[in-house]
């Protein structure tokens, strides 16, 4: 995209204070900055982002490098070391201990940086020298609070200069002032280059993981392959079937061989030891990777739960993981694999099929099988190095036993693969690594089939679960299942300490990591873990699967940042974890339950959280509580399995309440799910299991005729499957809300025939597309307001002639990844001491900001036949509970509703060919590109265009954009209802649910006041990430574009501003825009539907494609790209006759908080500590 510029003068931004263009010399980086009057101007170095998004990350911090400017583009006052410890911290910090530094000229007084622990070189661990004292341990009353922690002062401390060569000037002026200011690049050009930094330490990191995988001892012989012939693999002559072996007369007749099953447990994180098994974590810090884990085999306690005895009595814990494998005559030459659970069977007759992971449900067993060896993964290379794909026939062939013979001298191969696996009862997300686990015993069960096992059936010697186990860790790569070293801990029998191992010379890793890839397991000992311990689990522990399958992903990569960062509290946390794995090996030599229920607690509460907040939710904490309440002190602890709460966790009672809490918990987790299932993201019921110790690890059986082998159209025994199809339900909820079905159908039309599409909603290529100038926008900040202007504003809050309008319509869909919950009402974060909504959070800021002025301001939330209940039934809470002060709350219910269609795959293939995305690893990119396939192809044979009705109602209809939630006050009569009230109401403040800063600040009001515009949308500064459109000039005019409306991705490099929604309104010239007036809108003139209609043509309507998840089964779901159409409200200030005018803003104002992913940093970077100071809880 970027081989065509060649202008080397590149514009970076504005200067913070008086809004003019810098320029420099993109090719050396160090040209004096001048104002720049070349038509080329870019905000994002357009060569490092086209690097940053090909993945040469290298090259683009090159390029976003050589782009910074020499002059200023934003500064920052640094207070150089005065020698003094006056931060309450120490000197480690203060500089204090370093005698030789001079104090004028050192260095850290011009370097401004986060604080960092004194322990970051420090990667020994040993429990009686940790950093104890700096962690207060949790009252056994399992408070809610955070640890206690030393105060850190959040403002800049200085530090020595990492940059290599870095050579500061300073004035003998500037020294006399003790006060410096530091020269920064643009915010843009910062977030770029911390984007590229990051993205590179994560690729090292996936690339040590993968050589690793790949050089593995017994794994490198699968990648050297050159043919399908040269396959060296055979099966083992105990699996042949009968016919094999006798004439060629009889050898025509199908049959099939002996069956070998494999039957492996899944594991119990009782440590967790904060995520310390992610690879990355073990390989850089193996001296802190160790967790204890145990296999177990599982039921779900089904006459529990309302069923009957004869089901109660079935429910005896067995390994809930079977895998089959037969060689058939049924199938000659083809691999057949089928999932009993996911009721999904393919046939494999061609080699590359085994490598399309993303084609079907089906990915984890061809990940399997390519593993094992049975397909190795060098055959892809080959078969894309050749161009020409290999029949899976002449693989089979090669791998008959050299003593006989498949009789296919005619070039037909007489036998082929069957491999079937049944997970039973056990729903996605239960956190016990089944999904490993299942790789695991695939594995296992190919490499015995093909005598890369010592013996065919019966349990694994201690190598060969050490390479099975490297080899699951190559298959979830494979398949981008993921997960951790400890997952495939069902392979070992019992209860064990997985730990790293520190890399020694002959290691794949030595010179690479510190740590090896794969840990040492090493089992308990009946000293360790005597006998009564077990029993004692059993009696005490209840398992349960939450109900909730969230993504798991983000938080894994908020682990790892954390601990390359080395961050004080993650890092004292990390060592408290270590500390209670300690402590919980002593209690079980002592076999004492009741101090483990306590120690695992406090990890929960305590490292867990304080390393990442969002492993725990609303959700999991409302339970312990409630079940606290229930049981009393006969409640002993609560444990979190896996990556994040919510889906699979332990409750430990004393043993005397086990029975009453097996037969209750189901019930106080149903109850507590449906109080919030339209808050969070639930996949299915909650479950509570039954389980029992499983003292052998995965096993191998041989089966001979038809004992325990499931055909591909059987079921797993007593699997229920929950159905997503809406029946009637649809139709009679359109003809409720009067769905135009002709509208829909003018639509259907316009979009199959390309009138309309994701490239129809881009504006001409004639358009001139530049970036706005300093006249364009007002600055917003503590010395560009007047005193005037916030005194108008606060006159006008005084007054009470302002009032807040809050968009709630949508459900989240990038928030919960198509899960379709109620955005607004997420409690998405901890403040004032509990977890906060959206709403929470909004009418919060609403309360200080009316405390402050002495007059309440009302709030509207806008709401879609989607969300209004739920929010409804929210505000009527907080009524009850006195919770709202004396806020008047108005809910603005839309009527209009949009029902979603399949996309057409001109849409689908402009949205992922066309569009700029950033490129994945090697193989998660392989993945993508397999999945989008197999989405084209759903949406051919499901009919390009036609309406999306193959789930819920909820999923099946969309609002039609936010442009309508204006309206929608005039139609509904809010907006009436709220003049009847407040007369002098004037001035609206609009803003997203998700642009959480944004609150009713007497300085902006006054200013938009002063302009006499009749919109003004705040805008932020422009960072990396903030790709969708922004503020431009068109043709020469400044407004607002949609991302989606961009003739050219490249234009929005140009921009310096990104849109954050949030718009001031003045109701009466609004108004007159749609040639109403206030009479109009209280006596509700039939005027209202004819100027609503009448301005909205005047408006673009964009083609969007959002996911939606269909659930299905066990808590599995299916994530569909739907096509809907929208108005959008931005779209406002390309109309002509409307005055707008562009407020700058900070980012802690107008950031909007889109995905999960954001939290992190968004709680790292002074935002969540902003908005907790405008808040009053």
């Amino acid at each position: 995209t970027t081989e065509n510029i060649e202008d080397d003068w590149l514009t970076l931004g504005t200067d913070g204070r008086t809004g003019d263009k810098i320029r420099t010399d993109n090719g050396g980086g160090g040209g004096n900055g001048t104002k720049d009057s070349g038509p080329a101007k870019t905000v994002v170095c357009p060569w490092g982002y086209a690097a940053l998004l090909d993945r040469r990350f290298e090259e683009a911090i090159d390029h976003f490098l050589a782009s910074v400017v020499s002059s200023p583009s934003t500064s920052i006052p640094i207070y150089p070391d005065d020698g003094r410890d006056d931060d309450g911290i120490g000197d480690m910090y203060d500089g204090g201990g370093n005698d030789d530094a001079d104090d004028a000229g050192d260095l850290r007084a011009f370097f401004a940086g986060p604080r960092r622990t004194s322990l970051v070189s420090d990667l020994s661990f040993n429990h009686l020298d940790s950093a104890t004292s700096n962690v207060t341990k949790l009252t056994s009353d399992m408070s809610f609070s955070q640890y206690s922690r030393r105060s850190i002062d959040t403002n800049l401390s200085s530090f020595r200069s990492m940059l290599d060569g870095e050579d500061i000037a300073t004035t003998t002026e500037e020294e006399e002032d003790r006060r410096e200011c530091l020269q920064l690049p643009s915010d843009a050009t910062s977030s770029a280059l911390a984007r590229a930094y990051r993205e590179l330490a994560f690729q090292t990191l996936a690339d040590q993981v993968k050589g690793s995988v790949r050089s593995h001892p017994g794994n490198e012989w699968m990648f050297r392959l050159e043919g399908a012939r040269d396959q060296p693999l055979r099966w083992s002559e105990e699996l042949m079937p009968p016919t094999m072996m006798m004439g060629e007369e009889d050898g025509k007749r199908k049959g099939s061989g002996p069956t070998l099953l494999e039957r492996t447990p899944v594991r119990m994180d009782l440590s967790h030891s904060c995520w310390s098994d992610i690879f990355f974590l073990g390989m850089d810090y193996p001296e802190a990777a160790r967790v204890i884990n145990c296999s177990v085999d599982l039921a779900v306690m089904q006459g529990r739960q309302g069923g009957s005895d004869d089901a109660n009595a079935k429910s005896i814990p067995t390994p809930p993981i079977e895998c089959k494998l037969q060689l058939t005559t049924a199938n000659p030459g083809t691999i057949r694999l089928t999932s009993v659970d996911l009721k999904c069977t393919v046939l494999l007759t061609q080699v590359s099929q085994a490598f399309d992971y993303g084609a079907d449900y089906l990915g984890l067993l061809k990940a399997g099988i390519v593993a094992s060896g049975i397909v190795p993964p060098g055959l892809e290379e080959c078969c894309r190095a050749d161009g020409k794909d290999a029949p899976m026939k002449d693989l089979l062939s090669a791998m008959m036993p050299m003593n006989r013979t498949d009789g296919n001298d005619d070039g037909c191969c007489r036998y082929g693969l069957e491999l079937t696996t049944n997970v039973h009862n056990i729903p996605k997300g239960s956190r016990l690594a089944v999904s490993t686990n299942l790789l695991g015993s695939i594995i296992a069960a190919c490499m015995r089939a093909t005598s890369q096992t010592s013996a065919l059936v019966g349990p694994l010697l201690e190598p060969e679960r050490r390479l099975v186990a490297a080899r699951a860790i190559l298959g979830e790569w494979l398949g981008g299942s993921g997960g951790g070293w400890q997952d495939s801990g069902g392979l070992w029998p019992g209860l064990k300490l997985i730990q790293g191992v520190k890399s020694e010379e002959g290691d794949p890793e030595f010179g690479v990591s510190r740590g090896r890839l794969l840990p040492r397991h090493k089992l308990f000992d009946r000293e360790e873990a005597p006998e009564e311990l077990l029993a004692a689990m059993e009696k005490s522990l209840v398992l349960v699967h939450g109900g909730m399958a969230q993504n798991v992903g983000p938080i894994l990569e908020m682990v790892t940042e954390k601990y390359l960062l080395r961050e004080e509290e993650e890092w004292h946390a990390r060592h408290r974890s270590m500390e209670i794995l300690d402590e919980l090996l002593i209690a079980f030599r002592q076999s004492d339950i009741k101090k483990i229920a306590g120690l695992v607690t406090e990890n929960f509460f305590g490292p867990i959280r304080t390393v990442i907040p969002w492993a725990s939710n609303l959700y999991t904490e409302t339970l312990i509580t409630r079940v606290r309440e229930r049981f009393g002190d006969r409640f002993w602890g609560f444990c979190m399995h896996g990556g994040m709460s919510g889906g699979g966790m332990g409750f430990l009672f004393d043993p005397e309440a086990k029975a009453d809490a097996l037969d209750e918990l189901g019930s106080i987790m149903l109850r507590t799910k449906g109080d919030m299932e339209s808050s969070l993201p639930f996949a299915m019921d909650p479950v509570v299991f039954d389980y029992r110790v499983n003292e052998f690890g995965t096993v191998g059986e041989l089966c001979v005729g038809e004992d325990g082998v499931e055909t591909s159209g059987q079921a797993a025994e007593g699997d229920e499957w929950q159905s997503c199809a809406p029946g009637h339900e649809l139709d009679e909820l359109l003809r409720e809300k009067g769905f135009d079905m002709k509208e829909q159908e003018q639509i259907r039309s316009d979009i199959r025939s390309g009138l309309i599409g994701l490239a129809k909603n881009r504006l001409s290529l004639n358009s001139e597309l530049t970036d706005v100038t300093p006249d364009d926008v007002i600055i917003i900040d503590e010395d560009s307001i007047s005193n005037d202007a916030r005194k108008l504003g606060l006159d006008a809050l005084k007054a009470g002639s302002v009032g807040v309008v809050t968009l709630a319509a949508g459900v989240g869909s990038r928030w919960t990844q198509g899960a379709g919950v109620v955005k607004a009402l997420n409690p998405y974060c901890c403040m004032g001491g509990k977890h906060r909504t959206f709403l929470d959070v909004h009418l919060a800021k609403n309360r200080k900001v009316s405390a402050d002025a002495g007059m309440t301001i009302p709030h509207v939330f806008t709401t879609s036949w989607m969300t209004d209940p739920p929010i409804r039934s929210y505000v009527e809470s907080l009524e009850r509970e006195h919770r709202a002060d004396d806020t008047p709350i108005f809910l603005s219910r839309g009527q209009s509703i949009g029902l979603r269609m399949i996309p057409m795959v001109r849409d689908l293939k402009f949205l992922w060919d066309e569009q700029s995305h950033q490129r994945l690893d090697e193989q998660a990119e392989k993945m993508r590109e397999s999945v989008h396939s197999a989405l084209m192809g759903w949406a051919q044979s499901n009919g390009e265009g036609a309406d999306y009705r193959d789930n819920t109602p909820s999923q099946c209809l969309s609002p039609v954009g936010h442009w309508y939630e204006v309206p929608n006050l005039l139609l509904n009569g809010t907006l009436a209802k709220m003049i009847r009230e407040r007369p002098q109401l004037k001035t609206l403040m609009l803003h997203n649910i998700d642009t959480i800063g944004a609150n009713v600040d007497a300085a902006i009001l006054g200013s938009f006041l002063e302009t006499g515009s009749t919109l003004a949308y705040e805008v932020v500064p422009r960072c990396i990430d903030d790709m969708g459109g922004g503020l431009c000039r068109v043709d020469g005019r400044p407004r607002l574009v949609e991302g989606l409306a961009l003739p050219s991705e490249d234009d929005e490099l140009k921009f310096s501003y990104y849109n954050s929604l949030t718009t001031w309104i003045d109701i009466d010239k609004l108004l007159s825009k749609f040639e109403l007036n206030r009479n109009d809108i209280l006596e509700h003139s039939e005027k209202i539907p004819h100027a609503i209609n009448a301005f909205s043509r005047r408006l673009p309507t964009y083609v969007t494609i959002k996911d939606v998840k269909k659930r299905w089964g066990k808590g599995q779901e299916d994530v569909h790209p739907v096509a809907q159409y929208e108005k959008l409200w931005g779209d406002m200030s390309s109309v002509k006759g409307i005055e707008c005018s562009y407020f700058v803003v900070t980012r802690q104002r107008g950031q909007q908080l889109k995905d999960p992913a954001q939290l992190d940093g968004w709680s790292r970077d002074g935002s969540a500590a902003y908005l907790d100071s405008i808040c009053s809880w």
